[in-house]
C-alpha cells in the first residue's frame, strides 16, 4: 500500500493487468509530501513510480518536495555482489529507486549498511524508544543479539546490557545446528531482539539455547516480522511474547511505540 500525506492512493486495476494511479483526494497532493510504502508486493514499485510522476505534474511549475518512509525496504537480503550464484537484487532496485529522485528516503532498521551506501538521500533510523518500552514491560535484564553482526549494528544505538550468540553449523548441511552463547543469562528475562523474522529457524534455535544455559523467560523484537511459518513455531520454542514496531510517518520516527502480536 502506498499513502500520500496520510491518505491511500487510489489505484485502479485494467483488464490487461496494467495499473493506473489517478483520482486523488481533492489537495491530496501538496508541495511538500509524506509518502508512506508499505511494501506487499513489487508490483507497487510501479504505483510508486506513476505517483511521483503525477505530483511533479500536478505541482508545475512549483518544484515539490518529496519525501519517502519505507518501512520494510524490499531486497534488503539481497545485498551480495551481482553474481550468478548469489542474490544482488538490492543493486538493481537501488537503481531503480533512485531513478525516481525522492529528496528523502527513511528506511526501518535496513538489513545492512550497503542499503544506505546504494540509494540515495536516504538514511537509516530504528525503534530505539519501542525496543526500551518493551524492555520495561517485559521485566528483561538483558538483550540478546542472534549475531556479530546484530551486535554491531545495536550495540551503539541501544544504551542496554546485552549477550550475543554465534551460529554453530553442521558440516555436512552447512545449516545452522546450534548457538554458542556469549554472557550469562541464568535466571534472567531476555529480550531477543533482530531485524527480520521470517519462518524463525534462527530465533528458535536461539530460544533453545538461551533456555538450556539458565535464561528464565524469553520474549522476542523484530523490526520487521514477516513470520512466514506463523507464530505457533516461536511459541512451541518458548518464546512467550512477540513485538514488532507500530507508528507512522513523520519527522519523530525514531519515537516509533510498539505492538505485541497474540500468541
Amino acid at each position: 500500500m502506498i499513502i500520500l500525506n496520510g491518505f491511500p492512493v487510489n489505484i485502479t486495476m485494467f483488464p490487461d493487468n496494467t495499473s493506473q494511479v489517478w483520482k486523488l483526494k481533492e489537495g491530496q497532493i501538496e508541495t511538500y509530501n509524506k509518502i508512506k510504502w508499505e511494501y506487499s508486493g513489487e508490483g507497487e514499485f510501479i504505483h510508486l513510480a506513476q505517483l511521483k510522476d503525477l505530483i511533479e505534474v500536478e505541482n508545475k511549475p512549483v518544484i515539490a518536495y518529496n519525501v519517502l518512509d519505507i518501512p520494510y525496504l524490499p531486497y534488503a537480503r539481497q545485498d551480495k555482489e551481482i553474481r550468478n550464484n548469489t542474490t544482488f537484487s538490492l543493486n538493481t532496485f537501488a537503481k531503480l529507486l533512485n531513478s525516481l529522485e525522492f529528496d528523502e528516503i527513511s528506511i526501518l532498521d535496513p538489513h545492512s549498511h550497503r542499503a544506505i551506501e546504494l540509494i540515495k538521500n536516504s538514511r537509516e533510523y530504528y525503534p530505539k524508544q519501542a525496543v526500551l518500552k518493551v524492555i520495561d514491560l517485559t521485566k528483561s535484564d538483558v538483550v540478546c543479539y542472534p549475531d556479530k553482526g546484530a551486535v554491531c549494528k545495536y550495540s551503539t544505538k541501544y544504551d542496554v546490557q546485552y549477550v550475543y550468540g554465534e551460529k554453530e553449523r553442521d558440516a555436512g548441511s552447512g545449516k545452522i545446528s546450534n548457538y554458542k552463547l556469549f554472557g550469562n543469562v541464568e535466571g534472567k528475562n531476555v529480550l531477543i531482539v533482530d531485524d527480520i523474522c521470517d519462518g524463525g529457524a534462527t530465533f528458535i534455535l536461539l530460544a533453545t539455547a538461551l533456555l538450556n544455559t539458565g535464561a528464565k523467560n524469553i520474549a522476542l523484537f523484530v523490526s520487521h516480522g514477516i513470520f512466514s511459518k506463523g507464530l505457533r513455531p516461536l511459541k512451541s520454542a518458548w518464546i512467550k511474547r512477540i513485538f514488532t514496531p507500530m507508528g507512522e510517518v513523520g519527522v519523530h520516527q525514531e519515537q516509533l511505540t510498539y505492538k505485541e502480536l497474540p500468541l
